[in-house]
Formats: structure tokens, C-alpha cells, sequence
């Protein structure tokens, strides 16, 4: 669901409204919906300091029917993002009609009624917020995709009773193929974790008062390959110093955030939770996890009495983990992360 406006204007035609959008930054993109012919489709995104979220859709169209009665223009603009847009794509979306209304005129039609424009809200949003919600969200979408699509076990057996018969009920269900697949999905419940503290890790260091302080003494060698992709754009100073550590590594993730956070990783994992049905420190757990996927990508060693549950509970200490960590950030910075 999304709100979706759009400007009848009294004098523009296609070549002015194309003009007119181009001029504010927005790119033509394709479009899933059947639009008639002629029609131009274009998008917006604000990427600094992640203030965007859906950004925002902009389609220049032939008008005809009940809507040429509108103003008797023959084109119209229409424009639309998603619910869960940010203040500052919301305010574009206004901010698009307001100047396209100023200069050519004409009335809008829309979700909110006539001439009227989205309903902004009070944000208490900062650029840490937002980046750390994105990346979270992302985060968040592939780990519910995966426990959706997590295929139940290929071979079924009677459950242990307590019986003579248990120790081979255990085995034959150790042979079921989908327990192979369940380690090999192991790697990525790791990377889901590397990606949000490694990602994490540039988005506070770009921001923080501390690590921006630390950047005028930093000494660090660079080869000319990456000063050059600095320039291109295709990498930023943040990421150029997250290569110096690996966030698969307790240690080493500890460090980068020690060295120029001042932030203790360690300790805000350090904390008991119920991971189904038992009680354990998140550091230890989240370390078993990292050796884990050690063992089979680097040794082949898979482990036959991982089961569909096993890994689901994987996937809940990663969550857990990160929302240890989200609500110290929450605390530290003094922000919401979901207020955008």
C-alpha cells in the first residue's frame, strides 16, 4: 500500500513535465504496471545520509476519459511511494507537487482529497538511525525468507519413547538428506551477522564525534587501485577502514568497534537468553555459530544431528545478537531506530 497523488496541471505538456523532473534528480526506470502508451516512468532516491527509504516514483501520462475534464491538459504526473517511506522521501513526494503546481498550475487529485498534500509527521529520525533501520531491514527480510523457505525434513520417523529402539531411531534420522542442506545454510546465517556489524561498524564511524576525531591521526597505507575507487565512488573512506578487520571474528569485530568506537561488543553480548529451550550467554553461543560455519566451509564437516529446529534456532540467537546490540545503540546514541 502506498499513497499515490497526482497533478492535473492546467499548461504542460510531456516534454515540460519530463524537464521538470529531471531537473530535481530523478532518473527513468521501468515500471510493473500497465501504463499507456507514451508514458514516461522515472524514480528518486536520496542515498545521503540514508534518507531515503522507498524514495519516491514519478510518471509522466497521457490522460483521457473523466480525467481530461480534470483541467483539459492532455498530461498529467503522478506520483507515489509506499507507507513505509521516510519523512524526507514523504516530503519530496510533496515538495514534487507543490513545484510542479507552482509552475504549471492545475489541481491535484489524490489519497488526501483535493489539493491536498501527504500528512508529514514529526521526525526525531539521524542519519544513524536511518542507516542502522536499513540495514536491519535488510537484514530482517533475508532471515524471514529463509525461515520460510527452510524445507521441513525430507524423511519422517517415529520419536524416541524411551525405548530400546532409540539409538536407532536417532541414527536413521541422522541419514535424512535435508539435514546436509540445513549445515550448508549455516554460512549464510553467518554472513547475515558479519553483513549488519561490518555495515554497522561504517555507518557509526562516519557519524560518531569519537571516530571522526580519530581520523586525523589514523595512519594507514593505501595502494593506488583503492584511492581510485574511493574517487569512483565505488568504495568510501568507512569502508576502506573496515577492510583492516573481519566481522566473522569475535575478536577481531570487537577490536574494530574498541579501537575507534570505544564500544565493548563483547560485553553487550555477554547477556543469558532462551534460545529454545535452553538458557545461554550470546557471546559463547554466537562464537559456536562462527566456529561452526569454520568447520563445514573450510573442513567439510557436516553435522548430521543439526535439525530443522537446530537452525531455526541458529537464526534466533543471530536476531537476538543484533538486537542486543540495536537497543545499546539505541541508549548510546540517544536515538529510536525504527522512528524514520
Amino acid at each position: 500500500m502506498g499513497r499515490d497523488l497526482i497533478l492535473y496541471p492546467k499548461k504542460a505538456n510531456r516534454a515540460d513535465l519530463k524537464c521538470y523532473l529531471e531537473g530535481l534528480g530523478f532518473k527513468k526506470c521501468l515500471h510493473f504496471w500497465d501504463w499507456p502508451k507514451g508514458t514516461l516512468n522515472y524514480s528518486w532516491f536520496d542515498y545521503e545520509d540514508f534518507r531515503s527509504i522507498d524514495g519516491v516514483s514519478a510518471d509522466v501520462y497521457p490522460v483521457s476519459g473523466e480525467e481530461l475534464e480534470v483541467t483539459g491538459n492532455e498530461w498529467a504526473l503522478h506520483v507515489r511511494n509506499l507507507y513505509s517511506a521516510s519523512w524526507h522521501d514523504v516530503k519530496m513526494l510533496n515538495d514534487v507537487l507543490r513545484g510542479a503546481r507552482k509552475r504549471f498550475g492545475g489541481t491535484i487529485k489524490g489519497d488526501y482529497g483535493t489539493n491536498r498534500y501527504a500528512l508529514l509527521w514529526e521526525d526525531d529520525s539521524t542519519p544513524i538511525s536511518r542507516g542502522i533501520s536499513a540495514t536491519y531491514s535488510h537484514v530482517q527480510r533475508e532471515l524471514s525468507a529463509v525461515r520460510f523457505a527452510l524445507p521441513d525434513p525430507s524423511a519422517h520417523f517415529a520419536e524416541p519413547t524411551g525405548g530400546n529402539i532409540d539409538d536407532f531411531i536417532e541414527y536413521a534420522q541422522t541419514l535424512d538428506p535435508s539435514r546436509v542442506l540445513y549445515n550448508g545454510l549455516v554460512p549464510f546465517a553467518v554472513a547475515m551477522f558479519e553483513y549488519f556489524f561490518c555495515q554497522a561498524f561504517q555507518i557509526l564511524i562516519k557519524y560518531d564525534k569519537v571516530a571522526l576525531e580519530k581520523r586525523h591521526s589514523h595512519r594507514q597505507k593505501l595502494d593506488f587501485d583503492t584511492l581510485l575507487e574511493v574517487e569512483r565512488k565505488e568504495e568510501t573512506v568507512e569502508s576502506v577502514i573496515a577492510r583492516n578487520y573481519t566481522f566473522q571474528n569475535i575478536d577481531q569485530l570487537n577490536k574494530a568497534y574498541k579501537d575507534w568506537l570505544g564500544i565493548d561488543v563483547r560485553k553487550i553480548l555477554y547477556k543469558e537468553k532462551r534460545i529454545g529451550n535452553s538458557v545461554t550467554f550470546l557471546e559463547n553461543r554466537i562464537a559456536d555459530i562462527i566456529q561452526y560455519r569454520h568447520g563445514i566451509v573450510h573442513h567439510f564437516a557436516i553435522d548430521r544431528s543439526l535439525t530443522q529446529q537446530g537452525y531455526i534456532h541458529i537464526l534466533e540467537t543471530i536476531e537476538k545478537a543484533i538486537a542486543e546490540f540495536i537497543a545499546f545503540i539505541e541508549r548510546r546514541y540517544n536515538c529510536k531506530v525504527n522512528d524514520h
